[in-house]
């Protein structure tokens, strides 16, 4: 697979460098709070 984009970012005297793909897959990222004694999800409540 090719990159869509090449380039370099550039901090002071450093380099990095980087490339930029195309999506293969839509992906969907859910992030649950669970607590660490018992690993039930955290609810929030409002008031």
């Amino acid at each position: 697979m090719r990159p869509l984009w090449k380039g370099f970012i550039t901090f002071g005297l450093v380099s990095v460098p980087v490339k930029l793909y195309t999506a293969t897959q839509s992906k969907s990222i859910s992030f649950t709070l669970t607590h660490r004694g018992c690993g039930h999800p955290v609810q929030y409540l409002i008031n």
